[in-house]
């Protein structure tokens, strides 16, 4: 698949998703008139909280896609590295078998011959009259190959110069929408704690509904990309945290994303969603991670720590602070966030969309 193509099909991904987040759906428990109402008495605060929330997700759905962009541009990459490095072969063996025939013509004493001696060069001699003579009636098909070889890979290391251009392009982009989404998910959530407790419960429970009704749509749609929902006792991995429905944005390699990513500022608290023993890991692209085994068969996954605060084996309690948010593995660089899954069987079986259960949770 090409890069233009691959961007073709996320960009439709992306504005599919877009248009389900910004639905408002109809026969909620609790409408937009009564929040608007529970909101009244923090009006310039709960107006700050729509305008940053809505900024972020915009924001959030630009670096999934400048993610993708680099991801497709440094597959592309890499397959044209490969290209030019099975040229750059191909026309060593080439030159090798006129060095061959310039060695056979000067051995005959043959016309030509005497190029050997005073050719500079590989160039220098394939290129003089004489042996280009000499060559037609015995290695022309090697010629035509040497000049066929090297004009495909003047153009490919063309190429590849055009693809680390476009490459440093879209890494400062996702650099400055990184410290956008860091900025606006913090402006987002101090103007939440600033609106009265009759406003957060009602927003918490209409943006919730919303979240179960779209999750329901997508079960419809793709299986467990609805999740499973409420969970008891489940607790907030990422308190404070914003993220959007990002279930099945493409990834490199035709992967999928298969959790939710929760942004939040680096080193903040990371939370056991709930009571179990936790095994840790460090390396590939999640980086600093906890497999949190818990005792209803769940297992949650936690990817991206800058630190831990537990150790491999260890019995945690819901709420528990297991470590601590950042940057590591394949999110280094990038807006610090937590990269969470949830795995109704347990540890290796199938992951669902967790984020129905986040919203729930975390506001």
């Amino acid at each position: 698949m090409s890069t233009r193509s691959f961007l073709r099909g996320l960009s439709f991904v992306l504005v599919v998703v877009l248009a389900a987040s910004t639905a408002q759906p109809d026969a909620l428990s609790v409408t937009k008139a009564e929040v608007d109402a529970a909101c009244a008495d923090s009006s310039e605060a709960y107006g700050v909280y729509q305008e940053r929330q809505s900024a972020f997700e915009e924001a959030a759905l630009a670096w999934e896609r400048t993610l993708q962009e680099i991801e497709a541009i440094r597959y592309e990459r890499d397959r044209l590295v490969g290209v030019v490095d099975r040229r750059e072969a191909e026309i060593v063996g080439i030159e090798q078998r006129l060095q061959d025939l310039a060695v056979e013509l000067y051995m005959q004493g043959g016309s030509g011959s005497e190029l050997v001696l005073f050719a500079d060069s590989v160039d220098e001699l394939i290129t003089g009259s004489e042996f280009l003579a000499a060559a037609s009636r015995q290695e022309s098909g090697s010629l035509d190959d040497m000049l066929t070889a090297r004009a495909d890979l003047e153009r490919f290391r063309a190429d590849l110069g055009d693809l680390d251009a476009e490459l440093q392009i879209v890494e400062a982009e996702q650099a400055a929408v990184s410290q956008d989404l860091g900025t606006l998910a913090e402006e987002a959530q101090a103007a939440y704690s600033k609106l009265s407790g009759r406003c957060q419960d009602l927003t918490a429970k209409r943006n919730q509904e919303i979240a179960r009704r779209r999750a329901a749509e997508l079960a419809r749609q793709r299986g467990a990309g609805g999740g499973v929902g409420v969970i008891d006792g489940f607790r907030c991995p990422l308190p404070g945290s914003s993220f959007i429905d990002s279930w099945g944005f493409p990834r490199s390699g035709g992967r999928s994303h298969k959790g939710v990513d929760m942004f939040q500022r680096w080193g903040a608290e990371v939370i056991a969603s709930g009571s179990g023993t936790v095994s840790l890991g460090n390396g590939g692209l999640g980086g600093m991670t906890i497999w949190l085994s818990a005792s209803n068969g769940f297992g949650y996954y936690y990817a991206h720590l800058s630190s831990f605060n537990v150790s491999s084996g260890q019995r945690v309690n819901a709420g528990d602070v297991i470590g601590f948010n950042g940057d590591t593995g394949n999110a280094r660089g990038g807006a610090s966030h937590l990269h969470f899954e949830i795995h109704p069987g347990g540890r290796g079986a199938r992951a669902v969309n967790p984020y129905p259960t986040v919203a729930a949770a975390c506001r």
